[in-house]
């Protein structure tokens, strides 16, 4: 589901500059620095606990990639439990350190990811692609008047 919303969201996008932009280089470039962006701010290469205010407000709540990396990260981790290896050296301290495991909630944490909002989630990632597909109708007429 992540991963199918993903794409309807990066195709939206598309659609949206495209219909800006009908020059296929122009496009092409401005999608793929959307894309570089969404991938910085998107919580993947840097974590949302650490990004500044200005990064995370202008553009890491309006990321489509955030919602869907949040929502994987939350598939993947949320019941799971790992062991710390040999010499039990923890990465992460859950209530488990002592067994030598970690919970995956406390990964969920380090990340500043809570489980139980996924529907909230698949709703932003639905009004997201709404928007753009949108905002493409909407710069086509434009541009036919």
């Amino acid at each position: 589901m992540w991963l199918f919303l993903d794409l309807l969201a990066a195709e939206s996008l598309v659609v949206f500059v495209t219909s800006i932009f009908p020059n296929f280089v122009i496009a092409l470039a401005l999608v793929a620095f959307a894309n570089g962006l969404w991938m910085s701010v998107g919580g993947f290469l840097v974590s949302p606990t650490i990004l500044n205010p200005f990064w995370k407000y202008v553009f890491h709540y309006i990321d489509y990639q955030a919602y869907v990396f949040q929502g994987m990260m939350v598939n993947e981790f949320s019941e799971r439990t790992y062991s710390c290896g040999q010499g039990c050296h923890c990465m992460y301290q859950t209530d488990l350190a002592s067994e030598c495991r970690i919970r995956g909630t406390g990964v969920l944490e380090s990340y500043g990811y809570a489980t139980g909002r996924t529907g909230k989630w698949v709703g932003i990632l639905i009004g997201i692609i709404a928007v753009y597909r949108l905002l493409g109708w909407i710069a086509l007429v434009l541009r036919r008047n």
